[in-house]
């Protein structure tokens, strides 16, 4: 009896496990996934960052750090393509917490919904990089492990998590903020565009040229969102038009399309003539000539701590989902 429920709680499963000695069995729970926010709810998401808060506050300085919450775990990095600040921030995360990590970059067949099983035998929590999506899901429903969506063709998880995070340090709350994104489609908007009205912000994007008219992936469950929860989501035209009355300026990352850079290049004197006086500013990264040093490097610029936070938000999702543990 103590050695089925034992497991159970190390290791959930959809399904029930049965004790053939004595013919009970034990409801066990699903694991606590992140592969869409349109499954989370805002008290979900602020878990994860109140969690990561905190753990930030009580280690500030996690170099040569060790703690023991997921004492001799296994986290796993399954990346398609390589994404290597990601990578050593879940790396760097599971040291922190006491796990062990395993990096495997390799073209992963997602068809192949078995993996998901497999994989699961040999790790306590998977985190995937891909430049697809919806596999993951059915990759996902396979595994008995907490799966967590780092970045994918819709999503950019803990990059979006780590900007809210830092965020939120600075102004309290998401609740009646104004963002404006400007830059080509990226999967982080896609996350904006859902993580802004769940937490009542408000949210306006330029992400084309005027005369080409671009949609991101998520914009009509973006919409969906903004009628419940009473925010604003505004696609504009002209990128002065997000700066209007803005609180938390985002660059998205630089183009390859140079042609188009011109589209997205803003100045520090765009920002001060029309953001509210107390805004921020966040760099997506990659940076190219869209910004210029004066704003990257400027005093009201966050964008490092974003990245900083990147470790913090990776360890509030292992915790949570391997323990069920919130700092």
């Amino acid at each position: 009896m103590k050695i089925f429920r034992h497991f159970a709680k190390l290791y959930p499963v959809v399904c029930q496990m049965k004790n053939y000695a004595t013919g009970q069995c034990f409801p066990m729970s699903k694991p606590n996934h992140l592969i869409c926010f349109k499954q989370w709810t805002a008290e979900m998401v602020m878990n994860i960052i109140n969690s990561a808060i905190n753990l930030k506050y009580c280690c500030i300085e996690t170099h040569c750090k060790r703690m023991n919450v997921l004492q001799d775990c296994k986290i796993m990095v399954l990346q398609e393509v390589n994404e290597p600040v990601l990578n050593m921030a879940v790396s760097k995360a599971a040291t922190l917490l006491g796990a062990y990590d395993c990096s495997i970059i390799d073209h992963v067949i997602w068809n192949q919904d078995y993996n998901g099983s497999i994989f699961s035998y040999m790790a306590d929590a998977i985190f995937v990089a891909t430049s697809t999506h919806h596999c993951i899901q059915r990759f996902a429903n396979q595994a008995t492990v907490p799966v967590m969506c780092m970045r994918s063709r819709t999503h950019a998880s803990i990059q979006a998590l780590s900007t809210i995070m830092a965020i939120i340090e600075e102004f309290g709350e998401m609740r009646c903020l104004n963002l404006g994104f400007i830059g080509p489609p990226h999967p982080v908007l896609n996350s904006y565009l859902l993580l802004c009205p769940m937490l009542g912000a408000n949210i306006k994007f330029c992400c084309c040229c005027p005369k080409c008219g671009v949609t991101p992936l998520l914009y009509k469950a973006s919409k969906e969102l903004k009628d419940t929860n009473h925010t604003e989501v505004t696609t504009c035209k002209e990128k002065n038009e997000v700066l209007q009355k803005t609180d938390v300026v985002i660059a998205g990352p630089t183009t390859e399309k140079k042609e188009k850079i011109q589209y997205f290049t803003f100045s520090l004197k765009d920002i001060q003539s029309g953001c509210n006086p107390h805004w921020i500013f966040f760099h997506t990264c990659p940076r190219g000539a869209e910004v210029t040093d004066d704003l990257f490097y400027h005093g009201n610029t966050r964008t490092f701590k974003c990245f900083e936070n990147m470790q913090f938000i990776a360890a509030a999702l292992m915790a949570n989902g391997v323990k069920g543990h919130l700092f």
